[in-house]
């Protein structure tokens, strides 16, 4: 075989090769093509407008409702204290006394004080009223008018300065009366113990009711109101409580509101310092779409798809608050809306759609 003839045929061999590689290469673009066609499986939901619940919980410790600590205005001995931890008082109880020599010698000066005050301020007056006849009679000189004018000015401002100090300093400092009615918390010293003043000598509350301070966060601090009702539960026992008092600032350190509650105790076996775990349902009513409904790649604003003739048809939307597995739809959409729900996330605006089992949406 001459080499002209070889080289003919190699060379169709070659073009035959080429011929079948192309061909393979077309084939799969057009199988891609066609795939790309093909409509996507998706789950689409109609939104109408719902109510939505969610439940909040949170925890604090129980404290008395109204609290406060006793103690002495004036230094002395403790004489009496009856009262023990636990003991129920009522208003105007007399909790303690004490034995104020030094005090009771500050009374007697003060009120000896406003007696010779008296004394003079009536004497300074009798005197004036003397001088001011003679006075217009000619008889005596401006000069000794004046003097007689200003002893009884300086008189009259001792005398109600001995009477101001005299009403602060009262027999009744040596005795501790209860402010309301309450129970004995701590009782802080003992009889026959020399205390100063402001040491503290009881530690009284109310225990009927009870409050708990619960630490909202204050991006939902909106949500609360005074009136609220809270289940509070306590060893499995439930009560129910209200919203008495909302603070009127966050704190700072963990970025929560203040929120007062006052729980009933009428048999007063709820005690301070148990820590209690508070239920609050919430409802709102509103358009409310599954989480994973909800498309956000880093655009302006979240998005979902709607189902429009079989197509994806992409629609930002505003959202509000989480209510367990939904989100709140504020702006976008309207009531009788289709959206996909199952198969967002693989979607682009313009693709064709259908439900499993079901022709084209």
């Amino acid at each position: 075989m001459s080499k002209k003839k070889i080289s003919w045929i190699a060379l169709g061999v070659v073009l035959t090769i080429l011929l079948i590689v192309a061909v393979g290469l077309i084939k799969p673009a057009k199988e891609t093509e066609s795939a790309d066609k093909t409509s996507k499986l998706v789950q689409v939901e109609t939104v109408i407008k719902s109510k939505a619940q969610r439940w909040t919980e949170l925890s604090g410790s129980l404290e008395a409702n109204e609290k406060t600590v006793l103690s002495f205005e004036v230094p002395g001995r403790l004489l009496e204290l009856n009262y023990k931890q636990g003991d129920q008082i009522s208003l105007d109880t007399v909790l303690a006394k004490i034995s104020a020599s030094e005090y009771s010698l500050q009374v007697a000066k003060t009120n000896a004080g406003v007696n010779k005050s008296k004394v003079g301020y009536e004497q300074a007056l009798k005197d004036f009223e003397r001088m001011e006849k003679l006075y217009q009679q000619g008889a005596v000189s401006q000069s000794d008018y004046d003097k007689v004018r200003d002893r009884l000015r300086v008189a009259e401002e001792d005398y109600l300065l001995a009477q101001e100090s005299a009403s602060l300093i009262t027999p009744e400092k040596t005795s501790l009366v209860a402010p309301f009615n309450s129970t004995i918390l701590t009782k802080h010293t003992t009889d026959g113990q020399t205390v100063a003043a402001g040491s503290p000598i009881y530690t009284i509350g109310q225990l009927s009711p009870l409050k708990v301070v619960l630490p909202v966060p204050d991006s939902d601090i909106a949500n609360w109101q005074v009136g609220d009702k809270v289940s509070l539960n306590l060893y499995a026992n439930e009560r129910q409580a209200q919203v008495t008092r909302i603070y009127p600032a966050t704190n700072s350190d963990t970025g929560t509101v203040g929120v007062e509650v006052t729980v009933p105790n009428p048999n007063k076996d709820w005690l301070p310092g148990q820590v209690v775990i508070a239920n609050r349902s919430e409802q709102r009513e509103g358009l409310f779409v599954p989480v994973s409904s909800v498309i956000n790649r880093g655009e302006k604003k979240p998005y979902v798809f709607l189902s429009v003739d079989g197509k994806a048809v992409k629609k930002a939307v505003t959202i509000g608050e989480l209510f367990g597995d939904k989100l709140e739809v504020i702006d976008g959409l309207e009531s009788g809306s289709k959206i996909v729900i199952k198969g967002a996330d693989q979607l682009f605006n313009g693709d064709d759609i259908k439900e499993p089992g079901g022709s084209e949406k």
